[in-house]
């Protein structure tokens, strides 16, 4: 009885290896393919930390979107949007600072100096 089990399954266990074929295949991949798929998750998720910024969500709440719409347009993002989105944040300057101060101090100083030599 045992051995007409082990013969039962040694055929069964061949008829499917032989019915199933086989469809693996092997290839190299660049180092190009590689740096390329980082990067891309690497861009979008700098644009997603971004985005979760409580200061940048208060701003897009100013402007009618709320922060679950943001983070769904940044999933639906192409590659190359996340990367040119990603360099641009890279380029902001830091401390918020966009020339009026620099404007408002010049006025406050040359007031000063007007009514001291007065």
């Amino acid at each position: 009885m045992k051995a007409f089990f082990y013969r039962l399954i040694s055929q069964l266990l061949v008829l499917s290896l032989a019915a199933v074929p086989f469809g693996t295949q092997a290839a190299l991949v660049g180092t190009d393919q590689v740096v390329a798929s980082t990067q891309t998750s690497t861009d979008r998720e700098k644009v997603s930390n971004f985005v979760a910024r409580a200061d940048v969500q208060k701003q897009l709440q100013d402007f009618g979107l709320n922060a679950d719409t943001a983070k769904e347009r940044v999933n639906a993002l192409t590659d190359d949007e996340a990367r040119h989105l990603a360099g641009k944040i890279d380029t902001l300057p830091a401390g918020a600072d966009n020339g009026w101060a620099w404007a408002a101090a010049v006025i406050v100083i040359a007031v000063i100096i007007w009514y001291v030599w007065k």
